[in-house]
């Protein structure tokens, strides 16, 4: 049995199953073991990021941040992941806008996941049957592997979207007032309660993460690869 060792730079409970479920989906379960370390590491963004640079660097930093951790630990790690919560602004002339300080402005929601291999021979281990790629012939070590993907985006209710606005709150904490819940963003997230559940936090995550561990799936098309003396 392979073991797959995984740093994750959160503590979220959800964001961790949501890992957890993308790995297992990719890695065969009756011949890896997937294995999860948790840090807490800073975005080193904003709380509430905007836009997609800036989310998309608090998903690599966080991935960055985890990888470091564990390296400091002396703790083996195969693939360090980010993910990082964030929002777009559109100004929009449509129906549906809200109006704001005399700005048409509609929020949309979305995530950015990070994932970061380390160059094991276990990176490549999900790879496609269809695949040519083999390790043997390359010095993965010396290889920076980095798969970045983006959520799906929706729009956010006119109150959220006022309390993030105006009110410079976070997206969970304007969410909580809303529905007048307590910790939702460590549950099934804005997402859930919109879809009924249909859709949680954790899954709206996993499509992403899958999406962002496809320079694994097949590294022959996305690995800038140098060959091993």
């Amino acid at each position: 049995m392979k073991k797959v060792h995984i740093a994750v730079g959160t503590q979220n409970p959800c964001k961790i199953d949501s890992v957890k479920s993308a790995f297992i989906s990719l890695f065969p379960s009756n011949s890896h073991e997937i294995i999860i370390f948790p840090f807490s590491v800073p975005s080193g963004v904003a709380d509430q990021p905007f836009g997609d640079s800036e989310t998309k660097q608090g998903a690599m930093n966080r991935a960055r941040g985890a990888l470091s951790e564990a390296t400091k630990n002396g703790t083996h790690i195969d693939f360090s992941v980010g993910l990082e919560g964030g929002i777009d602004i559109e100004h929009t002339d449509q129906n549906d806008e809200m109006i704001m300080e005399g700005k048409k402005e509609v929020l949309w929601c979305m995530a950015y996941m990070c994932v970061i291999g380390t160059g094991s021979d276990t990176c490549t281990s999900c790879k496609h049957p269809q695949s040519t790629f083999d390790s043997q012939k390359y010095n993965l070590a010396q290889q920076e592997i980095v798969g970045i993907a983006k959520t799906a985006a929706f729009a956010l209710p006119r109150e959220i979207s006022r309390l993030v606005l105006q009110e410079k709150m976070e997206l969970g904490d304007a969410d909580d007032q809303v529905f007048q819940r307590v910790n939702s963003k460590q549950g099934m997230g804005t997402v859930g309660m919109l879809t009924k559940s249909i859709i949680s936090r954790s899954e709206y995550y996993k499509h992403a993460l899958i999406l962002a561990l496809t320079p694994f799936v097949w590294p022959e098309h996305y690995i800038i690869t140098t060959k091993a003396v």
